[in-house]
């Protein structure tokens, strides 16, 4: 024991400078760019905050493996390190000042930005930054120049390779932990935005094409709406008091799907792909059979179009993102009210057949950001986002007052739909549900039935009864039947009565076998 300490004692003597250095260059780190992933984060308590600056220590701590290999050699030092300090700072001063989330669009918006859009960002306050990240960075520099040469034993070795270990092991128990934050986000970043999509889409047979003209179609996806927590599937709270008035409104409690994560459930929803396709390869897009039906196809969205679905969406001949530099993660994110007013403006004024899609944040953690303060309706809800110092109550309130807000986001939309005499519908379908609580679990993107039953609801006009009232009884007589999330492409098509391409009728909400 005794020759342990005094190894130990000789070793920080012998390297005291070197070790000082490390120090101070991760102590800068910190401030500079890792910090900034966690200053917005609600916490609550002592216990909270000790736990998250926990979670900052682990992610510095998987950096600095990297930052000593930078350190090795000056022409690595000089032409890696002081670069990626640079460039992760500037990514980093939006963090913390604008809460934006470090993802594939935001590095495409920075790489396929108009230089004049990128001068106009450009503040006092962000030319300051910048100044003061340069005046660091001679001040690092001055302090690797006074420890050359740098050296190499195996001590730091074995640390370093510990480090880097670290964010393997954390990842492959805990996905996204650490490769959401910077600086692991704007390289993730970088790498999906250079990534082509793994499956390929179809082209459509010209000889493609609808019988059904004067229609237009709204299409809800919503996010993380289990359908058990609706008032009109018979939850017992007054989560959709707006809807359960509404006469002309079915609504689907038994609907399936086993993929509880947006990446993998939506290209499955959006294309004739099925659930029950473990890999796709070959799919169809519902938007591009729309488009060679000669209608008009829109996508408003308030989610970042992620590498999973990106292309899909692309086949929309129009597509308007409201917030599309914050992510899911960022506490800065605008509600989804805020489609309301471009989709207004284009379903009243457009008078041609259409197929508008609203992309909702919708019940996504954290879920406080995901509604206004007028519907806090039931309380207390969470001030935290470390779910073990929360109640289930809490929880649970703060989730149901995400579908209260979405019962006035739907009925809004009927109230647009309904002031154009159209035939008109209005499908909406949750991507998954959401765990809380059951089983000791709780959100989504693990092994539950609870997350496994997303919510689906259709709405239709006056003139779109009058004119099938055939496809209405169906509607009717299939609510309770189980379906899986395939029915969005099947029933689309099926609504359309589409032409000289295949479709599934039996997965469709409008398809009935015949009268009794």
């Amino acid at each position: 024991m005794v020759g342990i300490k005094n190894s130990v004692r000789f070793f920080i003597k012998d390297n005291k400078k070197q070790i000082i250095f490390y120090l101070f260059l991760n102590t800068f780190f910190v401030l500079f760019i890792t910090f900034s992933s966690y200053i917005h984060i609600p916490l609550s308590g002592y216990k909270d905050r000790f736990l998250y600056a926990a979670h900052l220590i682990l992610l510095q701590t998987s950096i600095a493996g990297y930052i000593y290999i930078l350190t090795l050699n000056k022409w690595l030092f000089r032409f890696l390190f002081i670069p990626c300090f640079f460039i992760l700072s500037l990514f980093s001063f939006w963090v913390y000042v604008q809460d934006i989330s470090v993802t594939k669009s935001l590095i495409q918006a920075v790489i396929e930005t108009k230089s004049s859009i990128v001068f106009d960002l450009l503040s006092v306050h962000y030319i300051i930054f910048i100044f003061f990240v340069i005046i660091m960075l001679f001040v690092i520099a001055k302090m690797y120049k006074a420890i050359l040469p740098v050296k190499i034993n195996i001590p730091f070795i074995v640390l370093t390779m510990a480090s880097i270990f670290l964010y393997n092991t954390i990842e492959s128990r805990r996905p996204n932990t650490l490769k959401t934050r910077l600086p692991y986000s704007v390289f993730f970043g970088i790498k999906e935005y250079l990534v082509s999509d793994k499956y390929n889409l179809n082209e459509i047979p010209k000889t493609v094409y609808s019988p059904i003209d004067s229609l237009k179609i709204v299409f809800v996806l919503g996010e993380t709406v289990r359908a058990d927590h609706l008032q009109i599937n018979g939850y017992s709270r007054e989560t959709t008091p707006l809807l359960s008035k509404r006469n002309k409104i079915v609504s689907f409690p038994n609907v399936f799907t086993p993929y509880t994560y947006t990446g993998a459930s939506l290209p499955r929803i959006m294309t004739n792909a099925s659930v029950e396709d473990e890999n796709l390869k070959e799919i169809t897009s519902v938007f591009d059979v729309f488009n060679a039906c000669k209608y008009e196809t829109i996508w408003f969205g308030n989610q970042e179009l992620e590498i999973s679905f990106e292309s899909i969406t692309r086949t929309n001949k129009q597509i308007v993102l409201i917030d599309s530099l914050r992510s899911y993660m960022s506490f800065k994110k605008v509600l989804d009210e805020e489609l309301l007013v471009p989709f207004k403006n284009s379903f009243l004024e457009n008078e041609a057949n259409a197929l508008y899609s609203l992309h909702m944040l919708g019940s996504h953690w954290w879920y406080e950001n995901r509604y206004s303060p007028s519907h806090r309706k039931f309380k207390p809800v969470i001030d935290s986002k470390y779910i073990p110092s929360l109640s289930k109550e809490e929880i649970i309130n703060s989730y149901d007052n995400t579908i209260y807000y979405l019962d006035n986001f739907l009925n809004q939309v009927i109230e647009i739909q309904d002031r154009k005499n159209y035939p008109s519908i209005l499908i909406y379908l949750s991507d998954h549900g959401e765990v809380l609580g059951e089983e000791g679990k709780w959100l989504h993107a693990q092994e539950s039935e609870f997350s496994k039953n997303p919510a689906a609801i259709v709405w239709y006009s006056d003139e779109f009864q009058k004119r099938f009232p055939n496809k209405i009884k169906a509607l009717k007589n299939n609510k309770n039947k189980r379906f899986t999330t395939d029915l969005l492409y099947h029933s689309l098509l099926d609504l359309l009565e589409v032409k000289n391409i295949y479709y599934n009728k039996s997965k469709s909400v409008f398809f009935q076998i015949m009268d009794e």
